[in-house]
């Protein structure tokens, strides 16, 4: 099975998040600091990610069982 493609596109798309994130941080030391807005969306983001690390982790439990053909 040919799976590289998907892994290659989650870590594509962990890049890009990765450079938004460096882009906000530096916003934050440069431009102007963080606030409520800023701290409750960043508590978005690492609700997000904590779903993300779960839903990863649990790949490493999914069984074989292909559905039968109708």
């Amino acid at each position: 099975m040919n799976t590289i493609h998907h892994y290659s596109a989650c870590l594509d798309s962990l890049n890009r998040m990765t450079a938004t994130i460096n882009a906000i941080a530096y916003d934050f030391k440069e431009t102007a600091p963080r606030n409520e807005l800023d701290l409750q969306l960043i508590d978005g983001l690492l609700a997000a990610a904590a779903g993300m690390t779960q839903a990863a982790e649990a790949l490493k439990t999914v069984d074989y069982d292909p559905s039968p053909e109708e």
